[in-house]
């Protein structure tokens, strides 16, 4: 048997994935506006800067590489839910969209498509636990 379905998250772990679950559609728009902010402004801006003498260093090269790598980060978990949500049942596609990211309550779900209750909260739990393999939360 897959060893991810008898897994057991802790309550930690479990709202980690649903918060990623829940942001899955935002995390496009969180990449390009990130992407945006790397890319050097056309015009022209003066300000005055009082001087300070500060011992921190600060470089334009290592500020730009932290944030790329921020973008990468982002485009990784992006990509891991791409695949996750493009396996999953349709009725598991069907929960992700109105309950996590429609945010929709567990029994409107369930009770607006007629799904039996046990049913539904068994393929939600195993969402959940797809996702999470997916995600590698809870495989310490």
């Amino acid at each position: 048997m897959l060893s991810y379905l008898n897994k057991q998250l802790t309550n930690k772990e479990r709202k980690s994935v649903i918060r990623y679950m829940t942001q899955y559609k935002n995390l496009e728009a969180i990449i390009e506006s990130k992407e945006m902010d790397l890319y050097p402004s056309h015009s022209v801006s003066y300000e005055e800067k009082p001087g300070k003498s500060s011992r921190k260093f600060y470089s334009e090269a290592e500020a730009f590489t932290i944030q790329n790598n921020e973008i990468d980060e982002y485009r990784r978990v992006k990509k891991r839910l791409d695949l996750a949500y493009e396996s999953i049942k349709p009725l598991q596609r069907l929960i992700w969209d109105e309950r996590f990211v429609e945010g929709r309550t567990d029994a409107d779900v369930h009770y607006g498509h007629n799904i039996p209750k046990r049913t539904y909260y068994k393929e939600k739990n195993e969402l959940i636990c797809v996702v999470a393999e997916c995600l590698g939360v809870g495989t310490n």
